[in-house]
């Protein structure tokens, strides 16, 4: 497992007590929970990512698409 020391700096870890565990929940905030609770939570930012993602996906780039400033912006 990772243990994050910084934003971008993670180091090897262990658990010592595998009841409880810190979720990150972004902003330097971590909230106690059971593990089952923990697994929960991770499992339902997945499925967050993975729908965010696949409706990206569905996106089309159409011919009113245009570049500004060298980046492509979509009109949805």
């Amino acid at each position: 497992m990772s243990v994050p020391l910084t934003a971008s700096l993670y180091v090897p870890g262990t658990l010592d007590d595998a009841d409880k565990v810190l979720a990150d929940i972004r902003t330097g905030y971590f909230v106690e929970k059971t593990m089952d609770e923990g697994r929960n939570y991770c499992e339902r930012k997945i499925n967050l990512v993975k729908s965010n993602f696949d409706l990206l996906n569905e996106v089309p780039l159409s011919p009113s698409s245009s570049t500004f400033n060298g980046m492509k912006h979509i009109t949805l």
